[in-house]
């Protein structure tokens, strides 16, 4: 789907689909030589091959650009002149879920596209909002517009890092409470671990291309305002990459936590072994000691003292009662059993 929002003699247009082109020419007007007073936007979202086909024609941009960018890792730059990069991006979905977006910027002077790998209905009230502040506010320049574009974006990473956060509460709270398997247990640690190590790196290389925009190191050449509004976005993305840190070392510490909650259950183990293995013991030795008077006295030896007594059997019994008591008390005592 095709948005375009253009300026012509101080009024503002815009349309859907292919009839830009209709549209430009009833006005005498040509993407290539856009007059420098005015404005061309294009928002894209899942453009056809028919768009990209006359997009590439108009702005003198190569076709494979607009395949490219949606498979890349993370952000990167294209070209200077004209500057074209793409971006990967962070967002919730209504389920809490986090999406990973591409997008295709190509920035000429007062020429603008901005271009979304799929239909997203973030990025639709996303551009209906921007296309709004345009008119009101009377924007003229691409660099405003990305400004507004990458300031609501950039807000949204915030919404993005607080789910992680609750993703990480959650996490703490199980490991503390045993409420999961330790497999799983280590392996949510692990993901989250690698999840916000690409998240460092995709906002990383988002900042660097901000920062080469606002250093005046493309063909894009902005006002002092407008480099001071991209400050923002950059500090906006150098911010959100400290809190970035602070979420990596917060699973170092979760990692640490689950060690240590894993150490001391398998000593728990451990200790509740040795206990049953001395009880075991103890009661081996109880009834060892019956055992051998027993065995004394089941020898085939003729001369017993005890063997033609009349109470010899019952003297016998008792006396093996009273020293496995005998053996169990001194165990008790030591509290062994």
């Amino acid at each position: 789907m095709l948005e375009y929002l253009y300026t012509h003699k101080g009024k503002y247009y815009s349309g859907q689909g292919l009839s830009y082109v209709e549209e430009l020419k009833k006005r005498r007007l040509h993407p290539r030589t856009f007059p420098k007073k005015d404005l061309l936007c294009f928002f894209v979202q899942t453009p056809n091959e028919a768009e990209i086909q006359q997009m590439a024609k108009d702005f003198d941009v190569e076709e494979k650009y607009f395949h490219k960018f949606k498979t890349e890792a993370r952000s990167v730059r294209y070209s200077f002149d004209p500057l074209i990069f793409g971006m990967t991006d962070y967002i919730t979905e209504e389920n809490g879920k986090i999406h990973i977006a591409h997008l295709l910027m190509v920035i000429k002077h007062n020429v603008l596209l901005m271009i979304v790998a799929e239909q997203s209905k973030y990025f639709k009230e996303l551009f209906d909002t921007v296309i709004d502040k345009a008119k009101k506010r009377k924007l003229k320049s691409e660099a405003y517009i990305l400004y507004e574009f990458l300031h609501q974006d950039t807000k949204e990473n915030y919404d993005v890092l607080e789910s992680i956060d609750d993703r990480l509460t959650d996490l703490e709270k199980n490991i503390i409470s045993h409420t999961k398997e330790e497999k799983s247990m280590l392996q949510e640690i692990m993901s989250q671990k690698k999840y916000l190590i690409k998240m460092n790196k995709r906002l990383w290389t988002s900042s660097k291309i901000i920062f080469t925009i606002k250093k005046d190191l493309t063909a894009l050449k902005l006002t002092r305002e407008e480099q001071g509004l991209l400050d923002d976005i950059y500090d906006t993305l150098m911010h959100q990459i400290d809190l970035l840190e602070t979420q990596k070392e917060t699973v170092t510490d979760l990692l640490a936590i689950y060690t240590t909650t894993l150490n001391n259950k398998l000593a728990e183990i451990s200790n509740n072994l040795n206990i049953v293995m001395k009880k075991m013991a103890a009661l081996t030795i109880i009834i060892m000691v019956p055992t051998l008077i027993a065995g004394i006295y089941g020898t085939n030896f003729h001369f017993l003292p005890e063997i033609t007594w009349k109470y010899g059997y019952l003297w016998l019994w008792g006396f093996m009662a009273l020293a496995a008591l005998s053996t169990y008390l001194y165990f008790h005592k030591r509290r062994w059993i």
